[in-house]
């Protein structure tokens, strides 16, 4: 994807010689400025004074600002493979996708997840990195049951920060794999995988099969789940790449900078 890098400079040059919320023609230059967002932008601001404005505009272009479970959009398109699935966006009611293949066991993702997944852990394998899958492809009913037993067994608050509502997960959309260690299976808990040489591997180099790590720890305010290091979501060679080298660790930014058209286009 081409950038503008004349307006690119310029944005920075106004970004550091206006405030934001005082300068129409400063909030205007950023290439994801959305209009009908401007008082969005100014409110989510002030809110969040230490965020630099540009990653103001593509946060609340993806709507986090308006908190978790609210407002919730229902994605039109959820076999896309750059889909944007969380707190605000919703799959449709039943939606399975059509194309899902196995990676092994009962683990199944879409079918070029799939090819693009095999193909890491086959590089992985070769290098003497181990890794199994825990979970793929979960349907609805399936994720509704994990997410009710744990506001039984821990209250709504903490479930929520565990686990998606139905409808809202990544399982569902065929395009999320959740991996461990192998080579330490016996003492391997999910938060320890962060430790691991597979781990520092995946952070490296995931992207070149177009994997992301989906929910990083300093983030956990803006996806609103715990860290989680063995959560893996495909979103394409391209995508992935390009958030790797724009240094874009979350996709609800990547999504808003890039991916959000404005209501009036």
């Amino acid at each position: 994807m081409k950038r503008n890098v004349a307006l690119l400079f310029l944005a920075l040059a106004l970004l550091f010689a206006f405030s934001p919320v005082e300068s129409a023609e400063a909030n205007s230059v950023f290439l994801h400025f959305i209009e009908e967002n401007r008082s969005r932008y100014e409110s989510f601001r002030v809110l969040n004074p230490d965020i630099p404005f540009d990653k103001v505009v593509a946060l609340a272009n993806a709507n986090v600002d308006k908190g978790f479970y609210n407002e919730i959009v229902t994605v039109s398109d959820p076999d896309c493979i750059s889909v944007l699935v969380n707190k605000n966006f919703a799959l449709p009611n039943g939606y399975v996708p059509d194309d899902l293949v196995s990676i092994g066991g009962n683990h199944r993702m879409r079918k070029e997840a799939a090819e693009q997944f095999e193909k890491m852990w086959d590089e992985m394998y070769r290098l003497g990195y181990r890794v199994f899958v825990m979970s793929t492809y979960r349907t609805n009913q399936s994720q509704a049951g994990r997410y009710d037993n744990a506001v039984r067994t821990f209250g709504r608050a903490s479930a929520d920060r565990q686990f998606a509502r139905p409808g809202h997960s990544e399982h569902q959309t065929g395009l999320a794999v959740d991996v461990l260690q192998r080579t330490n299976v016996r003492y391997m808990t999910q938060a320890r995988f962060e430790s691991t040489k597979e781990f520092e591997w995946m952070t490296e180099n995931a992207h070149r099969y177009g994997f992301i790590l989906r929910y990083p720890s300093e983030y956990r305010d803006v996806h609103g789940f715990i860290f989680e290091p063995w959560h893996w979501r495909y979103v394409g060679v391209c995508i992935a790449t390009e958030m790797f080298d724009e240094g874009i660790a979350l996709y609800e930014e990547y999504y808003g900078r890039y991916l959000v058209i404005s209501p009036s286009s």
